[in-house]
Formats: C-alpha cells, structure tokens, sequence
C-alpha cells in the first residue's frame, strides 16, 4: 500500500455513523480526519428521534438525562379503519435529543484522537487508477478548495450521500426507495403515557406510516413518511398538516422538519479500493420503519474493525476491506433484508387489507420482542395470512436481488 502523508483515514460525515467510525480508528492509533459540511454537528435535527433499547445504545455512548427526552414503554398503531392496537413494552426504547447525542459522538471521536472539521464539505475523491487516495474537500466559508489524502476514506455522509456513488458502490435511489418526511415539534399534546405512536393508511401516510413520539413535557415529533409514487401529487408537508389536525388540532407548532430517509435494500458490496460506505449512506437503516441510529453504530464498528485491520496488514484493496460487508450480511444486513421484502408487501396493502392484515398480525405469538418486531416472523405471517402475496414476495426478493 503506497505511504499516504497525513491522515490514515478520512471520515466524510459527522452523523453517528461517522462520528463513531472515527472514534474507533482514532483508538486504534490511526490518524483520522472527520469532515462535517455543516457548521454545527446535529443541527438542523432531521430525525424523529425514536431509538432504543437504551443498552444497545449505551455500548457506544453513556446516556444521561440531557440525552433522553422520554422513555418509551410501549406503543400503539392505529390502523387504517380505526382499530387500534396497544401493547405495554417496558424499555423498548427511547427519544433522544439527536442534536446533543450527535455532538456527544462527534466529541468522543476529538477525545480519542480524531481531527473534527465543521464547515468542510467533500467534492469529490481523490483517484490513482482504481484506488480511493483520499478526498476533495471544499472549505465552505472561505470558498476555497484543497485535497485531503488519506490510505481509506470513509463514507458516512447519510441519505444524500455522493461519496458511495464516487465510488461506484450504489447508484441514485429510486423515488420508491425513499421516504419523503415532514414532522413538527408539537407542544400541548395530548399523549397516551410512555408509548410511540403509528398511524398507517393512505388517508395520512400513503405507502408509509405517521408518527408520534414523546419529548416529554407535553411535546412531541409528530410527522409523517410517505412513499412519493403513492402521494398522489401531493407533497409531505400536506400529508402531515392534515395529519396535524387529526391528532394534534390545539397543538402548537415549534420546529419543522423535511426530509426524506432511505427505505432501499441493502448495498451488494460496502467496499471498493481504499474506500468504504457507513450508515445511511450505505443504506443501513431499517428499510421497514426508516430508523437507523443503533444500525449506523453497529455499522460503523464493523467498518472501522476491517479498516483497522486492513491498514495494519498494509492493504485497503476492496477485497481486505470486504470482510466489513461480510459481517454486516451476516448480521444485521441479513435482517434488514427480510424487513425490506415485509415493507414491499405491507405498505402495498389497501387500506381494507392493511387493518385486517393488522388484526391477523395482532395476533401472532412472538411477533414482537424486546427489540420490536421480529422481520422474519412477519414476512412469514403476511405470506400466511394472504397466500397470494407469496408471488409478490418472490417479486419483491428477485426485483431487489443484487442491486445496489
């Protein structure tokens, strides 16, 4: 591997994927850079903050009360004729304050040794034949624009991510494999204790589900995620104003948020010469709800495990670094597979079948764990309660098989 001056490695993004990323190459000696385009890490929040357990979040970053706006102890879904379906779930999980819990990361990485720069933004990577020799960084308050080399670049730079398409290791997403999102920060809601809420059907969230989610106090996000091909031309600030005076009518509204988030298949390959995809920009979030906090933080460990391992063996060829995709399908990636086949058939349901797909769902023994919903157990009770989805299951698993 040829001997690149200054950094080992360059972090393109300061979300938690990249953020621990870095944290974890800075402890294995490395010289790391990690590179933020906006000013302040965390802000604007674009997240509707939900995540949990709480223990598999505190294997990366001690929690206190600053973080967690609320616990979350249960949840309930309303289907699309009204019925609804609660369950109590102590420690499910929790709402966290993103903006501060992505500055608690990104300053982990500063404390193990990483060099943290705001206001940078990535513009291209830096190429010898086939190889990732670093990045094109772009100074956005000066205008100026300077390379940044490095043996492996990390790309962590989340739903509207360049880097991995530099890379060649995905393509621009379809409008079907994404969410366009819009939430409001509501104070002086009416909530039904510790417990997450969703709403499905076409009348709010077409091809996607509505949410609420407790900040404590009184407030909450609540927004909507929908597939654009199903809106019918309308836009997803529409679907949740009406959401709004549904569920929320006396509610006052304090931040906005638009957005989108990736609900692809996962990628092929995570890895090319000295170049790797982290997070959401390697579509690493759950492709069913969109969440994907814990999955860009187990991501990310897998990721800087193979890297570290590579730069002490002296390689970043794709083949060293493909132990990182080997691992994330064999763990993770294998379940976010099966939530991808359950979310193409489900959110296809009419309204009518959705709320008696519901009931039967409702219904099945260990659907739900500790974690949520089992993907497997669900894709194997969508097929039983219909038969007929059976065809539009294997549709789903050879449509999406080998894409990136």
């Amino acid at each position: 591997m040829t001997v690149i001056r200054g950094f080992d490695v360059v972090v393109i993004g300061a979300g938690p994927a990249g953020s621990r990323a870095a944290a974890q190459i800075a402890r294995g000696a490395r010289r790391v850079l990690l590179l933020e385009k906006r000013p302040r890490v965390g802000y604007p929040v674009r997240c509707a903050e939900a995540v949990g357990p709480r223990e598999d979040v505190e294997r990366y970053l001690p929690l206190d009360d600053r973080l967690v706006s609320s616990p979350v102890n249960g949840f309930l879904i309303v289907a699309p004729d009204g019925t609804r379906f609660e369950r109590k779930m102590p420690g499910i999980g929790f709402v966290v304050d993103r903006e501060l819990f992505d500055q608690r990361l990104a300053a982990a990485a500063v404390s193990a040794g990483a060099e943290l720069r705001t206001g940078h933004q990535a513009v291209g990577l830096i190429r010898e034949g086939t190889q990732v020799r670093g990045v094109r960084v772009k100074d956005l308050a000066s205008g100026s624009e300077y390379d940044e080399p490095a043996a492996i670049t990390v790309g962590a730079d989340g739903v509207e991510s360049l880097s991995p398409r530099w890379a060649g290791l995905k393509k621009s997403l379809r409008p079907d494999e994404l969410f366009s999102c819009a939430e409001e920060l509501i104070d002086g809601i009416e909530l039904p204790g510790e417990a997450i809420e969703f709403h499905l059907g076409r009348r709010f969230a077409p091809g996607g589900y509505a949410w609420v989610f407790p900040k404590g106090k009184g407030k909450a996000n609540v927004g909507i995620g929908i597939n654009p091909l199903q809106a019918g031309g309308k836009t997803a600030v529409e679907y949740l104003n009406a959401f709004l005076a549904h569920r929320a009518p006396g509610g006052k509204r304090t931040r906005l948020v638009i957005g989108g988030c990736s609900v692809a298949r996962g990628l092929s390959a995570l890895a090319a010469n000295g170049f790797v995809a982290v997070g959401e920009a390697a579509n690493q979030n759950n492709p069913f709800s969109g969440g994907g906090i814990v999955n860009a933080l187990e991501g990310a460990d897998m990721a800087a495990s193979a890297i570290l391992h590579a730069l002490s063996g002296g390689s970043a060829s794709a083949k060293e670094l493909g132990a990182y995709t080997r691992e994330w399908r064999r763990t993770v990636g294998k379940s976010n597979d099966a939530f991808y086949h359950a979310a193409r058939i489900f959110y296809g349901l009419s309204d009518e079948e959705m709320s008696r797909m519901g009931r039967k769902l409702s219904r099945v023994p260990g659907l739900f764990d500790e974690k949520g919903i089992r993907p497997l157990l669900m894709v194997r009770a969508l097929v039983a309660a219909r038969p007929r989805l059976l065809v539009q299951f294997a549709g789903s698993w050879l449509g999406g098989k080998g894409r990136r």
